[in-house]
């Protein structure tokens, strides 16, 4: 058994999931990646192959999930905290969306979620201890034009996150959400570069003038499944620069000295 916590971390080998993983390693625990590309997640494995695992993983699959946590649950012998970070989009006007599309939203970031969430919570009832954070998003909160699926399925995960707060705070688990505004990925850029996503009014409408590194979700995520965090539970934690804070409507103070 590994004498460190332990973190699984689903959609682990890039963006918000590595950072995550970057960031519980720099705090001592040990992690396990799972991710469809495999192949990625090895390779950030070998660079710690003492304290980092990786396992092929389609969170849509209940059988794909069941082995994943199984082999990291035989790997360490333990599980302390549960990332439920893997998610897609699928971008399109509401009254023309494929219901493939819609689906393939769901069945990863709803479906998949509820698959890990179900049995990492197995093994943490059983020791009476343990940590869960979903990531949720901005989207989950506003309507987000385009993004029906993907908005949908994220305030499907904040209710699932407090429900399930709910039923099993008294037995030791906590179950919180990160909900991230835009962040600098991989994904995000290769939208800029393919002309569909125009930056800037982005940065124009986030009071803090820039987007989130992966890094700033990652200390929120691991801060929510510390023991700094033991009191918190079905907390939706917002981190988007004060993006959702702001009312919308440019308005210019008065000078000072002004009447």
């Amino acid at each position: 058994m590994a004498d460190n916590k332990v973190a699984f971390i689903t959609g682990g080998a890039r963006g918000i999931g590595w950072a995550t993983a970057e960031e519980f390693l720099s705090r001592s625990w040990c992690v396990s990646i799972g991710d469809l590309d495999l192949t990625e997640a090895g390779r950030r494995a070998s660079a710690d192959a003492k304290r980092v695992l990786a396992v092929p993983l389609d969170v849509s699959d209940g059988s794909s999930v069941n082995g994943a946590m199984a082999a990291s649950l035989g790997h360490w012998g333990r599980l302390d905290a549960l990332v439920n970070n893997a998610g897609i989009q699928r971008h399109g006007a509401l009254e023309s969306l494929p219901f493939e599309d819609w689906k393939a939203v769901f069945d990863v970031n709803l479906t998949g979620a509820f698959h890990c969430l179900q049995v990492a919570a197995r093994h943490m009832l059983e020791r009476g201890s343990g940590a869960i954070v979903n990531v949720a998003s901005v989207a989950a909160m506003r309507g987000a034009a385009g993004r029906a699926a993907y908005a949908a399925s994220k305030a499907a995960v904040v209710s699932l996150t407090k429900t399930a707060a709910v039923e099993w705070a008294a037995r030791g688990v906590r179950v919180n959400a990160v909900a991230p505004g835009y962040v600098e990925t991989d994904l995000i850029a290769s939208f800029v570069a393919a002309g569909r996503l125009d930056i800037s009014p982005v940065i124009a409408r986030t009071p803090a003038g820039r987007l989130a590194t992966p890094a700033e979700i990652a200390k929120a995520i691991c801060f929510l499944a510390s023991d700094d965090a033991v009191y918190v539970n079905g907390h939706v934690l917002v981190v988007d620069g004060g993006f959702l804070a702001d009312y919308g409507v440019p308005f210019s103070l008065p000078k000072v000295g002004s009447d």
